[in-house]
């Protein structure tokens, strides 16, 4: 298993940048991977709904920072901030759900997950 998957989904929650747990992330990623079942349908739909938000606020901060840059250029900004550049860099470190976001890139073939015992299946399906 590669380093990331071990930090990211059975590390310990010590890391600073992380924003979600390692449970919060197991959790997310078995939502993720087993969204077809009816019951995991609403939870998956929920998470595509925060990165939709977390996408639309980086498109807010992107219009705002190419709006300041039109009127006061590369002057400084409120608070003697740079400007442009603090707007840019708030844009890059402001994603609330990058943790999210980045099971999209987990590209698990429905073929090699493992089968869900049958129990927990059923439970998952419309009828328990």
């Amino acid at each position: 298993m590669s380093t990331f998957l071990i930090k990211r989904f059975l590390g310990k929650d010590k890391d600073e940048k992380r924003r979600l747990s390692a449970k919060a992330c197991r959790s997310a990623l078995f939502i993720y991977l087993y969204k077809g079942y009816p019951l995991l349908h609403l939870p998956y739909e929920l998470m595509v709904s925060l990165l939709e938000i977390d996408e639309l606020m980086a498109t807010w901060r992107t219009r705002h920072m190419n709006m300041v840059f039109r009127m006061i250029g590369a002057r400084v900004g409120t608070g003697n901030s740079s400007g442009r550049g603090y707007l840019k860099a708030a844009l890059d470190k402001h994603y609330i759900f990058n943790e999210l976001a980045g099971l999209n890139g987990l590209l698990i073939p429905r073929r090699d997950l493992p089968e869900l015992p049958s129990e927990l299946e059923k439970s998952l399906g419309f009828r328990g």
